[in-house]
């Protein structure tokens, strides 16, 4: 900002960023960055949203199990921004795990290990660009697949996204799947919970680099006239409501759940109009076990509960995170909707006794605290067949108003966290397009896909192998017999 510069041109470049998750962070932090002066407001006590951690019990609890996938690019980039690469560790591998005596890997026969790679290179063979389908819908048309095999990816698939596969997007799929391929590596995680590791630490940043951050201060209505966000209407701590003009640019960073919310004034400014009224989520729960002793047996990194019927994944973070002697168990449950019917205690004994059956060294005697965190009032995101077209952009009608979430248009596949701070940066870049137009784009890294020509020509390759594991199991998949016609 130049010495000569008008009041009024400083006010119109003023931009306030509504949600303290993720998204609104990274926007808040880019903005930041191109030198704008900005204001940071979060309903809850703390930063973070999905991706922080609040005070439960008196212990800091996450919202749930956090990788970072090599294919997360803008993520892990932003994490070297704020000099935080090395609060993440990196892993070897994920394991999956049977219900047994002891703990022992599922090892996956060599036919079954086939079947699974052609239905990856199957799906990487399909073109969405003009359709979409659900992943039920991909997995049930193909013949070639055992009833276990679709089963396994259904639960994989669940346990990640909370979602079932009659509800999902096979785009979708498709594109996570590409990323990974695209972009090997190891997956990373956090070296504690997140609001120490990663949270807390890029708030700090972010307060150093100039930015106000307000909490406590819930968004409830915005009004518009003319074609601008005039007004929003703020709870405080005190559950007092305040009206506050909006001085410069705006960018909404909440849940679309609460966008939508806020009425047809903001949804009808959305490009799409009002699509994401047609938006879904779905809760992804967390059960936090804190034991008496450390499970023998039991390795540091992410395990999968094969046929887990509530699609549980864990990870005993008590092995590697600071001030823990003996196992905790953080996992994940996939399909915590299931449970929505009982009580929390009720849940919880539900959960644990599927747990002792894949460890059957466990016993309610080595549980000495549990955290259950169901996460009816903050569902994931989830996107379901053909949403695409109904995720908005970042751009809106509106010459003030911007939008950032895990929620807005993204490429197939992009989801969690790196949707999250992938909208923030186009949030970041529309503002300064708006604003700063003579300086260079926000940076947004693009995440590799496959081409279907590359994956039919290895499709084709395994279609023989494939077929004659078929003929020798004899058994028919989804689609009705054992040919392989794809």
């Amino acid at each position: 900002m130049t010495a000569g510069t008008d009041p009024g041109t400083r006010e119109r470049e003023n931009v306030t960023v509504v949600g303290g998750g993720l998204a609104g962070m990274t926007a808040a932090w880019t903005l930041r960055r191109l030198g704008l002066p900005v204001r940071l407001l979060e309903a809850s006590p703390e930063l973070g949203g999905m991706a922080g951690s609040r005070v439960i019990d008196g212990r800091t609890e996450d919202h749930g199990v956090h990788i970072f996938p090599a294919w997360y690019r803008n993520t892990l980039r932003l994490v070297g921004e704020l000099g935080l690469t090395d609060h993440l560790r990196a892993t070897r591998k994920f394991h999956q795990l049977l219900p047994g005596t002891e703990f022992r890997s599922a090892d996956t026969p060599a036919a079954d290990r086939l079947l699974f790679l052609y239905g990856v290179l199957d799906l990487l063979a399909q073109d969405y660009r003009a359709g979409d389908e659900s992943l039920h819908d991909f997995l049930r048309g193909r013949r070639y697949l055992s009833p276990a095999a679709v089963a396994d990816i259904e639960h994989l698939f669940v346990a990640s996204s909370a979602a079932e596969s009659t509800a999902v997007s096979a785009a979708g799929f498709r594109g996570s799947i590409a990323a990974f391929v695209r972009h090997p590596g190891r997956v990373r995680m956090p070296r504690g919970d997140l609001q120490q590791w990663f949270v807390g630490p890029f708030r700090q940043r972010l307060e150093a680099a100039g930015v106000e951050v307000l909490t406590g201060r819930e968004l409830t209505a915005a009004a518009t006239d003319d074609h601008r966000v005039r007004t929003l209407t703020l709870r405080g701590p005190d559950g007092a409501e305040t009206e506050e003009a909006v001085p410069g640019q705006l960018v909404l960073a909440v849940p679309h759940g609460r966008l939508a919310a806020l009425g047809p004034g903001i949804t009808g400014a959305l490009r799409p109009a009002h699509g994401i009224l047609e938006l879904t989520s779905r809760p992804l729960g967390a059960l936090h076990l804190y034991l008496r002793r450390r499970l023998p047996g039991l390795p540091d990194e992410h395990i999968r509960l094969v046929g887990s019927p509530h699609a549980i994944t864990l990870i005993d973070v008590g092995q590697t995170w600071p001030g823990h002697r003996d196992s905790l168990l953080n996992c994940v449950v996939g399909r915590v909707a299931a449970l929505r019917h009982l009580a929390d205690d009720e849940a919880v004994k539900v959960l644990v006794e599927e747990l002792m059956a894949y460890l059957p060294g466990l016993d309610w005697e080595d549980i000495e605290h549990v955290c259950y965190q169901p996460h009816s009032s903050a569902p994931f995101h989830a996107p379901g067949p053909g949403s695409a077209r109904h995720r908005p952009q970042a751009f809106t009608a509106f010459a003030d108003l911007h939008l950032a979430g895990d929620f807005c248009a993204a490429p197939a596949g992009v989801a969690g966290m790196e949707a999250a701070v992938r909208s923030g940066l186009v949030a970041a870049e529309s503002v300064r397009r708006r604003l700063r137009p003579e300086l260079p784009a926000v940076r947004v890294d693009t995440i590799g896909d496959v081409p279907p020509p590359v994956a039919r020509l290895l499709r084709a390759a395994l279609r023989p192998a494939v077929a004659a594991v078929r003929r020798r199991s004899g058994g028919d998949g989804p689609g009705g017999n054992g040919s392989v016609r794809r």
